[in-house]
């Protein structure tokens, strides 16, 4: 953790935006694998000195297992049938790790192909036979979808272009054939790290690609004045509706929308928060998620250590501080919603009750959550 990022938690904690949340160090030694007990999520996560892993988490906050990993991870696809999980790395490293449900062993290590680096997500296809990843073609800047065979061990087998640069989040859609693609129009490339080299001529969208041959149904771009909204993360919930969540790469006094709703061909609209909770987004989103019941989002402000609870009209209707909470996953409960931030907690969220429960955490060589939880 850098002294910046420590410096901002420390002055959100003293200025009480959530109360006795502590950094976990916790130790390796007294991590013991649970093979009985259920592991309904996986993050990925970062420990002491400079380690990595992949956990898999039960719902009463107990990591139940954690393989390692050779740098951090971002996000992790789950095949249709729950027996697979794919981790991506993130941007913009280059190796994938495949793990097998059911034994929670790591089966396959695959890399990026020559020239390309991942951007930390993929998704099955709606068979589980193949794998759709998010890549950059660095050299020439443009978006990838790279295509693997996950019944040969994601040997790959071609690439489609994401018809735009700097594809993020993508995900299936309820007909089992559409890939909707977030890309969020930043051009980066592996010399210059995580620098953002075209925020001025950014153009960001949401793409619909057939995933039976890579071409466009629908391109849905973000409104001309405001292109520094990078469409970055998605979920999908009832009948098909796209939240779609979007860094802001402007001034720190705008006060631009972050969401948007895409309930129809073509159309990408636009919501905002209330003044004061706008305000506390702080021109960041890092993680959306619907509701087991499909009617109502999460979204994760973790530079304001702010949760924010939607609906599908486009309303706030709830909303819970956690400092650099960012992870967030459907728990099984309509309106329920499992938390996690980068100081190791985790928290369940049930807006039924407005109850928010911070979950006590066994040790484990995870100490710090990274950006995304997964629900199997």
């Amino acid at each position: 953790m850098g002294v910046a990022r420590r410096a901002l938690l420390s002055s959100l904690a003293a200025a009480g935006l959530v109360g006795a949340v502590r950094l976990r160090q916790p130790a390796q030694a007294d991590y013991q694998a649970n093979d009985h007990e259920e592991a309904p999520y996986l993050s990925a996560g970062s420990g002491l000195g400079n380690t990595h892993h992949v956990a898999g988490l039960g719902s009463s906050g107990r990591i139940v297992f954690a393989n390692p990993l050779p740098a951090r991870g971002h996000a992790v696809a789950v095949s249709p049938d729950r027996r697979t999980a794919v981790l991506s790395a993130r941007r913009p490293g280059r190796f994938a790790v495949v793990i097998d449900l059911p034994s929670r062993a790591v089966t396959h290590v695959f890399d990026a192909a020559e020239g390309r680096y991942f951007y930390g997500h993929a998704a099955f296809s709606a068979d589980g036979l193949r794998l759709f990843a998010t890549e950059n073609a660095y050299a020439v800047g443009d978006g990838r979808i790279g295509i693997y065979d996950a019944a040969s061990g994601f040997r790959r087998l071609g690439e489609w272009s994401s018809h735009g640069i700097g594809p993020h989040e993508l995900a299936l859609m309820p007909d089992g054939r559409t890939l909707v693609v977030a890309n969020g129009g930043i051009l980066t490339h592996p010399d210059s790290g995580r620098e953002k080299l075209n925020v001025d001529s950014m153009e960001p969208s949401v793409v619909f690609i057939d995933s039976g041959d890579g071409n466009v149904i629908d391109r849905v771009p973000v409104p001309r004045e405001l292109n520094r909204l990078s469409t970055r993360h998605l979920a999908i919930g009832r009948g098909g509706t796209v939240a779609v969540v979007m860094p802001y790469e402007g001034s720190e006094t705008d006060l631009p929308p972050l969401v948007g709703l895409i309930d129809r061909p073509g159309r990408l609209r636009l919501v905002s928060a209330p003044e004061p909770v706008q305000i506390r987004m702080a021109s960041y989103c890092g993680s959306v998620a619907f509701d087991s019941a499909g009617r109502v989002f999460g979204v994760s402000s973790p530079h304001g250590g702010l949760f924010t609870y939607w609906n599908l009209a486009g309303e706030v209707v709830s909303s819970a501080a956690v400092v650099d909470g960012c992870g967030i996953a459907a728990n099984g409960r309509p309106g329920g919603f499992l938390l996690s931030n980068g100081l190791g907690g985790l928290w369940q969220h049930n807006l039924a009750d407005g109850v928010l429960r911070q979950l006590s955490v066994s040790q484990a060589p995870v100490a710090h959550w990274d950006n995304h939880l997964t629900a199997i």
